[in-house]
């Protein structure tokens, strides 16, 4: 009889407590685990959407200036004014700027983010010019003008086509979290013509770039401005223009593990974040125009 009784009431209460303990470890792990993850790839998302924008602009900026065969066309008076300077027989290779300006000239969409409208972080703009073999109208020479201009021609007939991006910031609506997010635009011109919008990358929270103009024709930038600075430069002053520092503060997608606040360091200007529960990161890169330089270089 003493073989066959069953668990006292002791012995079940010690092993559901054992139990509970086993099993509270085991859900505390979990959900640690889970966090983790959830930490890392909202970070890998992070890092390959502002990789991925600082490498397009990186990229798109040391093609400017580029006019196929020819290095360095002729401007006339007209192209002194910025608001006719912009015009493809000015043979701007690249602008900056404030979202302001560029609304002004007619760069970007009345729906580009301003400085102000983002708890005070920088939106710049940036127009960038180069002559390529993709697809866009073609861009020619016309030596019956005086002095010879660049010109468009539809349809192309030439080798060269004509390649404009406009790289602003627009608020859009996010599936995801259901608000209005930040994101990088580009405003290109088709073959036809017409101007078109798409989305780069979305969560870009800031946008500066300092651009670098070698005041002594060597070749290396003297000095960099922020967008601000350079406000009533005109296209003699772009044209020497050799280097472009981007700054891109991206945040997370998914809301990660509550995050301390952050401040980072843009253009020689702090930019504040409070603590909340989304990663960022401040992406920064040093772009050479080469064409600008090496026609600095040589006194061209």
């Amino acid at each position: 009889m003493h073989a066959q009784r069953g668990a006292t009431l002791l012995e079940m209460m010690i092993a559901m407590a054992l139990g509970l303990m086993v099993l509270s470890a085991v859900i505390v792990l979990y959900m640690q685990t889970a966090r983790t993850f959830q930490q890392q790839h909202a970070m890998a998302d992070l890092q390959v959407r502002g990789r991925m924008a600082t490498q397009l602009l990186s990229e798109e900026l040391r093609r400017t200036g580029f006019w196929g065969e020819i290095m360095t066309p002729v401007r006339d008076d007209s192209c002194r004014d910025m608001s006719r300077a912009i015009d493809i027989k000015c043979a701007l290779p690249v602008w900056g700027g404030t979202a302001e300006q560029a609304k002004t000239l007619g760069l970007v969409p009345q729906s580009a983010l301003k400085s102000d409208d983002h708890a005070s972080r920088p939106a710049a703009v940036v127009a960038v010019r180069y002559a390529d073999h993709g697809n866009g109208t073609c861009l020619t020479l016309d030596t019956s003008l005086d002095p010879p201009q660049l010109t468009l021609d539809q349809p192309c007939q030439g080798d060269w086509h004509y390649h404009a991006g406009i790289y602003y910031l627009r608020m859009v609506k996010d599936d995801y979290s259901g608000e209005s997010v930040p994101a990088l635009f580009v405003n290109q011109r088709s073959a036809s013509g017409n101007y078109s919008s798409s989305e780069v990358a979305r969560h870009v929270e800031a946008l500066e770039v300092e651009w670098g103009r070698d005041d002594n024709a060597d070749g290396s930038a003297n000095q960099f401005y922020d967008s601000n600075a350079v406000a009533h430069w005109t296209a003699a002053d772009w044209d020497r223009v050799v280097a472009a520092r981007l700054y891109i503060v991206m945040r997370s997608e998914k809301m990660a593990l509550q995050m301390p606040a952050r401040e980072f360091l843009v253009a020689g200007r702090t930019l504040a974040f409070e603590a909340d529960h989304y990663q960022r990161r401040l992406f920064v890169t040093t772009a050479t125009l080469r064409n600008g330089r090496l026609r600095g270089a040589n006194g061209l």
